[in-house]
């Protein structure tokens, strides 16, 4: 979040206070340093994280691999990962098998960040062709103070066409993106702004339920 180091400190603390139970694993991922793929746990926020975990889902969509990949394998009857890093997309693949995770379809998608129209046409925005009951949007991104355009805007805004009755999107560093509330057609969001596996500070993700 775009914080002074003083205000970041001020929200952490609020947070370990609020939120005691989440202080043990934040504590120890400091120090271990592991990544959220080793945690087998998305890089959202543990609220976001511990709400998604008690749904069972048949079948799931993300933009962008990682923790996520396996968290998501484990309440979702099929998965459907689009990467666009070829060594990471490897990485994956090797975890996955690692793991015995059999129901993922994990597919190495072009991506083309040099304008929104291209990103339009690039294989990895249209790998979204079906409907879902969950889609997560978590993926590689054309953002920064300089950028005029968001690649997780325009996914969202196509997610919404693609998803089932009852299904949730969800939108990891939410913060970031104020816009997509605006383009929401869900018939209501929820905010998830709490500590995070693999984070030093307080991150947000939001879920629009359907």
């Amino acid at each position: 979040m775009y914080l002074t180091n003083r205000e970041r400190v001020l929200k952490v603390l609020w947070k370990l206070i609020t939120r005691p139970s989440q202080s043990p694993s934040y504590f120890h991922n400091l120090i271990t340093e592991k990544s959220p793929l080793a945690l087998k746990l998305p890089w959202w926020s543990y609220d976001a994280i511990n709400f998604i975990r008690k749904l069972e889902l048949n079948n799931s969509f993300e933009w962008g691999s990682g923790g996520s990949t396996l968290f998501l394998a484990n309440i979702s009857g099929q998965l459907t990962t689009i990467e666009n890093d070829f060594a990471w997309y490897n990485k994956l693949q090797v975890e996955l098998k690692e793991n015995q995770v059999d129901n993922v379809s994990l597919c190495k998608k072009d991506i083309n960040l040099s304008s929104p129209e291209n990103f339009k046409h690039s294989d990895y925005f249209n790998s979204l062709d079906k409907k879902y009951d969950l889609i997560a949007i978590d993926g590689e991104d054309h953002f920064g103070p300089d950028s005029s355009w968001s690649a997780r805007v325009e996914c969202f805004e196509k997610a919404q066409g693609f998803i089932n009755p009852n299904g949730l999107i969800i939108v990891d560093d939410s913060w970031r993106y104020p816009e997509i509330e605006k383009l929401s057609r869900a018939s209501s969001n929820k905010k998830f702004e709490s500590l995070g596996p693999a984070r030093r500070g307080v991150t947000s993700t939001d879920i629009y339920f359907y």
